[in-house]
């Protein structure tokens, strides 16, 4: 094994849930040759040493705390409640104790009166909901086209726009590798991301050159399976994918989603002996547990 291959196998070496999530044999054997290779190459023991240094300084940040002013404003607001309560008890309680003669009285109103306003609020209202009354809602067979033409707009966003493809190749000649992989890191810290930093990590599982970027971005994306987007993403980018390692766990993420659209390029996957045959069995594998 050579120092590029070495470098591609570096993040199943970093990470151990990477390393335990590789099910196959071929995924054990290129893990086991690149540990081999860095025990006696300098330069990609440097390297690694400088990529396991930033995930310690990035494990080391600290959690953000909530704001010493989240409790005051809690009791604030909790006091606040209380007493618009306790106003609405006492405007309650004041309508009770009116003089009997004038609650007989209007008692005896509100006897007549209900009856006419409620035929009077039934017939506006069947007026009202006749002439401005909003459409019948569409079938559910509309939301789901709906839905597919948004995925499928997606994957031809990914595969056929030439000019997003040179948009995100310029951006990652712009910094080092390091730099791309530590911006993944982060990101992938964020519980809750928007759908900018979702589509900024599908991007670099897409179109980064490093094959240790597209990893980190697709294990930040593991957390989203249940996202239809990401799922989709992560379905588009499989056939354009060459290193072994990648496709592995790409495989590995649209077996754990259980997604059925993957069975087309599965198959195709599995029949092409271009492809590396550790790759073409896990394939296989996919498809039976589809």
């Amino acid at each position: 094994m050579n120092c590029s291959s070495a470098r591609e196998i570096f993040p199943a070496l970093l990470d151990h849930r990477t390393h335990l999530r590789q099910g196959s044999g071929g995924q054990a054997a290129l893990v086991e040759a690149a540990r081999a290779h860095l025990a006696n190459c300098p330069d990609c023991q440097r390297e690694f040493s400088a990529l396991s240094q930033t995930l310690a300084a990035l494990d080391a940040l600290p959690a953000s705390q909530p704001s010493p002013r989240l409790r005051k404003n809690f009791y604030a607001m909790l006091e606040e409640e209380k007493h618009s309560a306790a106003s609405v008890l006492a405007a309650d309680e004041r309508k009770r104790r009116l003089p009997g003669l004038r609650s007989l009285g209007g008692a005896g109103w509100r006897w007549v009166l209900s009856p006419l306003a409620g035929c009077a609020l039934l017939l506006l209202g069947f007026l009202g909901g006749t002439r401005y009354g909003p459409p019948a809602p569409a079938p559910a067979t509309t939301a789901n086209d709906a839905t597919r033409r948004e995925l499928a707009a997606l994957r031809d966003q990914v595969n056929k726009m030439g000019q997003l493809v040179g948009y995100s190749l310029l951006q990652q000649q712009q910094g080092p590798a390091n730099e791309r992989l530590r911006d993944v890191l982060i990101s992938a810290r964020d519980e809750k991301p928007s759908p900018k930093v979702l589509d900024d990590l599908i991007s670099a599982l897409a179109f980064d050159p490093s094959a240790n970027v597209r990893l980190r971005a697709l294990e930040a994306l593991y957390t989203h399976v249940d996202n239809q987007i990401v799922r989709s993403g992560v379905l588009a980018s499989l056939p354009r994918e060459q290193n072994p390692l990648v496709q592995l766990e790409m495989i590995d993420f649209v077996t754990a989603a259980r997604d059925r659209e993957a069975t087309p390029v599965l198959e195709k996957m599995s029949q092409d002996d271009a492809i590396d045959r550790s790759v073409r069995d896990a394939a296989r594998r996919a498809l039976v547990q589809l």
